[in-house]
């Protein structure tokens, strides 16, 4: 009989109030204390985070998982994991106390591991539909496909050469045309105007770094649909995008933002990807 080995599982649970008991185990991390093993599993089931968390994208939890990843080497025991998750993602992940687990395949213990914290919800459970910054999103990249053009784009672009440290801040599609970076990014608006404010905090940021590698920036936020932007919040919102140079287009307007890129390729526009430099 195989000698059972000696692991560590960490379990990341998601507190979306911190001032509340209520959480959602959202990662697993085993580890074996020699570096033998160390394997991260995270959540697929979005539905359970957008009906407990509605105004947390769920590209905030593929970061955690991307940053946890990168660093999955320097990771050996609880405190390095805990350092890691206060130093990133401050009080809205926590990490359990540590299980003790002996197996003598820990492959084939994470599968079942994996069944007992991640499974997806049963059928059954209501989940309202996907609101917000995530739906305005699939929308778009759903248009961009449709027209064949997301591959001739780059999507999900990081920004943070351009932000203070620590802000994994990053821009949903862009390409380079003439000098210019043409960026187009989802802003939900509708009920809340932080995100607004968030933006315009960071997109001067990119504007400057971006002039000093002399290139231009433009930049589209494409929100809600037009029905629902009438209050006074999303108005307030959509002024300030505007006076920030930001070109607002609501969602049933998507086909336009789409067309011009499609224009752009096909008159040959397009300078190439953006970690390129500007030709003379």
């Amino acid at each position: 009989m195989a000698k059972k080995r000696e692991l560590e599982l960490h379990l990341l649970r998601f507190l979306p109030h911190p001032l509340r008991d209520d959480f959602v185990t959202v990662g697993l991390l085993m580890l074996e204390s020699d570096g033998g093993f160390a394997e991260l599993r995270f959540i697929r089931d979005w539905k359970i985070l957008q009906w407990m968390a509605p105004d947390v994208e769920t590209e905030w939890f593929q970061s955690v998982e991307n940053e946890i990843l990168r660093r999955l080497g320097s990771l050996h025991r609880r405190e390095d994991l805990m350092q890691l998750v206060d130093d990133k993602f401050g009080t809205m992940i926590d990490v359990a106390p540590t299980k003790r687990v002996q197996a003598e395949n820990p492959a084939e213990e994470m599968e079942v591991l994996t069944s007992m914290y991640l499974a997806p919800m049963r059928r059954g459970v209501q989940v309202e539909p996907c609101k917000g910054r995530s739906a305005i999103l699939n929308v778009v990249k759903d248009e961009f496909a449709k027209l064949g053009v997301l591959g001739m784009i780059q999507s999900d672009l990081a920004m943070e050469k351009y932000m203070a440290p620590g802000d994994p801040f990053r821009v949903d599609f862009g390409y380079r045309t003439g000098g210019v970076v043409k960026m187009v990014h989802a802003v939900a608006i509708a009920d809340n105007v932080d995100p607004v404010l968030a933006l315009l905090y960071r997109y001067p940021l990119v504007v400057a770094g971006l002039r000093k590698e002399g290139r231009g920036a433009s930049l589209t936020a494409v929100v809600d649909e037009e029905s629902t932007l009438e209050g006074e919040a999303a108005q307030f919102a959509i002024g300030l995008l505007k006076q920030h140079s930001i070109r607002v287009e609501p969602l049933d307007n998507i086909f336009g933002v789409v067309d011009e890129v499609r224009r752009d390729i096909e008159v040959g526009k397009l300078d190439g990807l953006l970690g390129s430099r500007p030709t003379a």
